[in-house]
C-alpha cells in the first residue's frame, strides 16, 4: 500500500514540482512565467511540457497555474491550481487530469483542512480531514519547507516532515538530506535528495531535487512524477527548469488558463 502511495507522489511539486515553483522571493509581489521540460530518463525523449503562471508570487494569496502540456505549445491535458495563505508549506491545491478524469486536491474548510481524491471520471469522490494540529507539506509547499531548512540541509543534515498523500486521504513521513553538489548551466546546485522515512526507504525510490546554491531557483527533478504514461503507471522523469525562460510578466491571465479547454488524449 505505501508503495502505491509513492507512486502517486507529485515531483512537484511540479512540481513540482511536487517541487517545481521555488525560486528566491521577490521584493515585493509580482508575475511569474516559467517552463519546465520532463523527459524520459532512458532515452531523452520529451514526455510532456509545464508551464507555470504565477500570480503575486511571495505574496499572501499567491495563486499558481500549471498547465501540463502534450508538447512545446501543444494542448494541455492536465491543470493545477494552488493557492497560498500564511503558512506556505500547505497551500490549497487542485490537479485535474482529463484523459482519465483524475482530481485530487486539498482545500480548507471552516471544519478545517480537507484532502479529496477521485481515480477517475466514474469513480466515487473520496475526502477526509487532515489530522489535526498536524503541519502537512502539501504538494509545491515542498519547496517552502525545504526554503525554511536550507541552513540544516546545506549542512548535510536529515530533515524529516509528514507529506501529503492524497491518494491515501493520508500523510507519510518523508525524510530530505543534502545529496551532493553538480553544475546545471554553468550554476552550482545543491541536490537534495527526497525518500520515505524510516526501513521503507532502504527499498523503495528516492526523488533528487537540484536548486541553484546563489537563490534556491529550482533548476532540475528527476524521478517519479504524478503524471501517467500509456500503461496508466507514473513516469519516471527528468524535468529541466532552464533559467532562460523564467521572465517577470506584467499580469498572468489566472481566468484565461483556468477556461483552457484540456483535451482527453495527447
Amino acid at each position: 500500500m505505501q508503495g502505491r502511495a509513492l507512486r502517486r507522489l507529485t515531483v512537484l511539486l511540479a512540481s513540482t514540482p511536487l517541487l517545481s515553483t521555488l525560486w528566491a522571493p521577490p521584493a515585493m509581489a509580482t508575475d511569474l512565467q516559467f517552463t519546465g521540460y520532463a523527459r524520459s530518463r532512458d532515452d531523452g525523449r520529451l514526455l510532456y511540457v509545464e508551464s507555470h503562471h504565477v500570480r503575486n508570487a511571495g505574496a499572501v494569496g499567491e495563486t499558481r497555474i500549471v498547465m501540463y502540456r502534450c508538447s512545446i505549445d501543444g494542448p494541455a491535458f492536465a491543470r493545477k491550481e494552488l493557492t497560498y495563505g500564511s503558512v506556505r508549506e500547505e497551500p490549497e491545491f487542485s490537479f485535474t487530469d482529463a484523459r482519465r478524469g483524475y482530481l485530487e486536491g486539498l482545500r480548507r474548510t471552516t471544519q478545517g483542512p480537507l484532502v479529496f481524491q477521485q481515480e477517475n471520471a466514474r469513480a466515487p469522490r473520496r475526502e477526509a480531514k487532515v489530522p489535526a494540529n498536524t503541519v502537512i507539506v502539501a504538494d509545491a509547499g515542498f519547496d517552502e519547507f525545504v526554503r525554511k531548512h536550507w541552513a540544516e540541509l546545506e549542512a548535510g543534515k536529515s530533515v524529516r516532515f509528514p507529506f501529503l498523500i492524497p491518494s491515501r486521504l493520508d500523510y507519510l513521513r518523508f525524510k530530505v538530506k543534502k545529496h551532493n553538489e553538480v553544475k546545471i548551466d554553468g550554476a552550482t546546485a545543491s541536490v537534495i535528495r527526497l525518500n520515505l522515512s524510516g526501513v521503507l526507504g532502504w527499498f523503495l525510490p528516492y526523488i533528487d531535487v537540484s536548486y541553484r546554491k546563489t537563490d534556491r531557483v529550482l533548476m532540475r527533478y528527476e524521478g517519479l512524477t504524478n503524471i501517467h504514461g500509456d500503461n496508466n503507471e507514473n513516469l519516471v522523469a527528468i524535468i529541466e527548469f532552464p533559467l532562460r525562460e523564467r521572465r517577470t510578466v506584467p499580469a498572468v491571465d489566472l481566468l484565461k488558463l483556468r477556461a483552457e479547454t484540456l483535451v482527453s488524449r495527447c
